[in-house]
């Protein structure tokens, strides 16, 4: 059987080619993305860029530590990457394999699949239950008979955040390892740290690339029991982070009031947001993220269509995926929602 793939979505000078824009013009309502600058990065990656003609140090003992130290763990239960997705390809490669069984939600984040299908393990998907419930039953029974169980805390795209009773029990019931993708969890303001000292069968999986606004460097990590994280290091590759992206990564775990300051200046745009977006009758579900998922009815797509040939870029789904009437939109800066709010009203009016 061929594995399903990501389906990359087209880059922003590609779109601005497209349909005649200047890239400027261009906003990403679809990645999740912060949409403050890293103006604080260039001072750090000016030195740098005379060694580039060396290897960065393998371990990343400074994105261990500086995690270790943000989340307040110990280091020998950190494991670098190259953003959560590389974490989803560790965990199927110590893990899983053929003959072997991953869980998930549907819908969620599509990698937890793509990851488990390319180990050639069975893939057991199971629905969200109406007006979004969380299936807690027949996802803790699908738990129990599963090597890997894939849990996105708060969840990706809908926005919800499963309760601690209901996430730990899932724990509990599952056969083998749970993960927690926790790429969301500055905003929903979750600390895993104990669950992980708790739990010796748990993976939390966070990212630099949300709430801490850097993206394109491409780095995440795990914590997890000691006896967990070695055995992802052992199937992970020397050196899939950059010396200047593991430098960034770290100075900014170092230093996270800047991060706190901008997830609260994206709180209070979230709220606003939200409220315009209901007057023109478009109702947010609720959000534990930095975006808001909209039904918006069968016209979605060409709501979609229009509103991109305008340079703004919301996340649309397919014919076949549960959401395909709803739009995604990711929390901007005010004069950005501003754009796709006026762009919404002209279109809807």
């Amino acid at each position: 059987m061929t594995a399903p793939r990501y389906r990359w979505q087209p880059t922003t000078a590609e779109i601005a080619e497209r349909y005649g824009l200047d890239e400027s013009d261009v906003i990403r309502f679809d990645h999740n993305t912060s949409p403050f600058s890293t103006d604080w990065a260039p001072a750090l990656i000016a030195p740098m860029a005379r060694r580039l003609n060396e290897y960065p140090g393998a371990l990343y003992s400074e994105i261990r530590e500086a995690a270790a130290g943000y989340l307040g763990v110990d280091s020998e239960m950190v494991v670098p990457g190259a953003g959560i997705d590389e974490i989803i390809g560790l965990v199927a490669n110590a893990f899983l394999g053929r003959g072997q069984r991953a869980t998930a939600v549907t819908p969620t984040y599509p990698m937890y699949q793509i990851a488990s299908l390319q180990r050639q393990a069975e893939f057991v998907s199971v629905s969200y239950e109406p007006d979004f419930v969380f299936p807690a039953g027949a996802f803790g029974e699908a738990a129990q008979t599963s090597d890997v169980t894939w849990l996105c805390v708060p969840n990706n795209p809908t926005g919800d955040r499963v309760p601690d009773d209901i996430v730990a029990s899932i724990i509990e019931q599952a056969r083998g390892i749970v993960v927690i993708d926790a790429a969301y969890a500055e905003f929903a303001g979750d600390v895993w740290a104990r669950w992980v000292e708790r739990y010796d069968n748990l993976i939390v999986a966070h990212t630099m690339s949300k709430a801490f606004g850097l993206a394109g460097i491409r780095v995440g990590y795990s914590i997890s029991a000691p006896k967990i994280a070695d055995r992802l290091d052992s199937v992970r590759p020397p050196g899939s982070i950059s010396s200047i992206s593991a430098e960034l990564a770290s100075v900014a775990l170092g230093e996270p009031q800047r991060m706190q300051r901008r997830i609260m200046r994206l709180a209070k745009e979230k709220s606003r947001m939200s409220a315009a977006l209901t007057q023109l009758g478009i109702q947010p579900r609720p959000s534990e993220t930095n975006f808001l998922l909209c039904d918006v009815g069968p016209q979605s797509g060409d709501i979609a269509g229009q509103l991109l040939t305008k340079g703004l870029v919301v996340r649309h789904f397919p014919d076949d995926h549960p959401l395909v009437n709803f739009l995604r939109f990711t929390v901007r800066a005010p004069h950005e929602n501003d754009r796709l709010i006026d762009a919404l009203w002209r279109q809807l009016s």
